[in-house]
């Protein structure tokens, strides 16, 4: 299929609207205070089910803070508080599990944060029995985490090699940009000898999957320059790569008040620097995956794709093993039976309900089924960048065609080259309740 390298910067202006980036309809902004019992009646629900089960834990801790971080952080240098913080996620495992009859099928685990490896080897042995008190991992499973090379460097690999022994098999690797100066821009001072030597002793430890994270938009990024960053690791070949746009929200995330906005690349350059980036990844053998993921050619995420069992959730894009997913620990979302639930966002607050014996749920949404056709909708025009034709009268189409970024056949709405660039504004389309709520630019 053709690429799209230049598009107007009128039009262009025009496509980069405050629009959500889908990793759940309704959106985030349209969830509501939950009270426990709502909860515990899905999990007693899906409990009458036979369906494996997906599991995400997140844990908020990092020693800095990273100035384009949207992420649910908590600052920490202190060991105790993480213990202490461990204690109560074990303890929110145990509350969850009274709720089934017995041990539930896992057939995804996915650890987030945060910074997940600042755990200890002890509290990794911990956390992984805790698991596995409750939970039993269905044959080739997915358990993945996201590294931070920073804190496996310095040991010359001895926690990653125990992150292999506890059963993990695919790890991403966050990198954001090897360009020194960005880093500085954004306080994430990481070497490429760092991201590079922790890259292949992952690879020498046998990791079935090894994901790169990057990020554009940054402060001083420029497409020349990034480009030596995406040749760099295109090189390295790790079995996937995702490239995120950098989402601005100061109003949720203060810090990035810390970049100066005269150091960002306007629109037209960030546009430009994912455009040419994303060339070269695909001419280095990788599949472009919805807006931001590419996957080599014999990863399970390009197999998914092909065969149109792609999801995405709030990990982003994922392999469909297990739509239902409890997430654990502060901030974390799951989706339970048609409906998604969010825990506690004080940590404090998390701690203390936790220690009363209470789930420590705060806010979410149980579907209905006008808002279950939407999100049909949605997730197969940002997983497969097409959708049955009969859903053409619930959703804004016409100007999207107009626009050259959405074609209609007889039996399908299909992206055009320029749409799958734009796939979120095609998305945005069908969302009932799009303007409630701030989000990202499109670009």
């Amino acid at each position: 299929m053709e690429d799209i390298i230049h598009v107007d910067p009128d039009l262009l202006a025009k496509l980069n609207l405050s629009i959500p980036r889908y990793t759940s309809y309704p959106t985030a902004p349209q969830f509501q205070a939950m009270e426990e019992g709502i909860v515990v009646d899905h999990l007693k629900r899906f409990d009458a089910s036979q369906k494996p089960l997906s599991l995400y834990f997140h844990i908020p801790f990092c020693k800095t803070m990273c100035l384009f971080c949207g992420c649910s952080v908590v600052l920490n240098r202190n060991p105790e508080r993480q213990r202490l913080y461990l204690d109560h996620l074990c303890q929110e495992v145990d509350l969850a599990a009274r709720s089934f009859s017995s041990k539930r099928r896992v057939a995804q685990l996915h650890l987030g944060g945060g910074t997940p490896t600042s755990l200890t080897e002890e509290e990794f042995e911990r956390l992984m029995a805790k698991i596995h008190d409750h939970f039993v991992f269905v044959e080739d499973a997915e358990i993945s985490i996201e590294v931070d090379p920073r804190t496996v460097f310095a040991d010359r690999g001895k926690k990653l090699s125990l992150l292999k022994q506890l059963g993990f098999n695919r790890i991403s690797f966050g990198v954001q940009d090897l360009d020194p100066v960005v880093q500085e821009a954004v306080r994430r001072r990481q070497s490429e000898e760092m991201t590079v030597s922790t890259y292949e002793k992952a690879r020498e430890l046998g990791f079935e999957g090894i994901n790169i994270d990057l990020i554009y938009g940054l402060p001083h990024q420029t497409v020349d320059r990034f480009s030596k960053t995406a040749d760099r690791l295109v090189a390295l070949k790790p079995d996937r790569i995702a490239f995120y746009s950098y989402a601005r929200i100061p109003w949720l995330k203060e810090h990035q008040k810390a970049i100066p906005e005269e150091t960002l690349p306007s629109t037209e350059e960030k546009f430009r620097i994912y455009v040419d980036a994303r060339a070269r990844f695909m001419g280095g053998g990788y599949t472009a995956i919805g807006m931001d993921h590419f996957a080599s050619a014999q990863d399970s995420m390009s197999k998914a794709y092909f065969a149109k069992t792609l999801t995405r959730n709030f990990q982003g894009y994922s392999v469909q093993l297990a739509e239902d997913m409890i997430g654990f620990g502060l901030t974390a979302i799951g989706y339970l039976e048609q409906g998604y639930f969010q825990n506690i966002k004080d940590l404090e607050a998390y701690q203390s309900k936790i220690a009363g014996g209470h789930l420590p749920v705060a806010r979410g949404y149980v579907l209905n089924q006008t808002d279950l056709l939407r999100r049909h909708i949605i997730l197969s025009l940002m997983c497969h960048f097409e959708v049955e034709s009969k859903f053409a009268p619930l959703g804004k189409v016409d100007p999207l065609i107009e626009e050259g970024l959405l074609m209609k056949t007889r039996d399908k709405l299909v992206a055009t080259p320029l749409g799958r660039l734009f796939i979120r504004n095609i998305a945005a389309a069908f969302d009932a309740y799009l303007g409630q709520g701030q989000f990202s630019k499109a670009v």
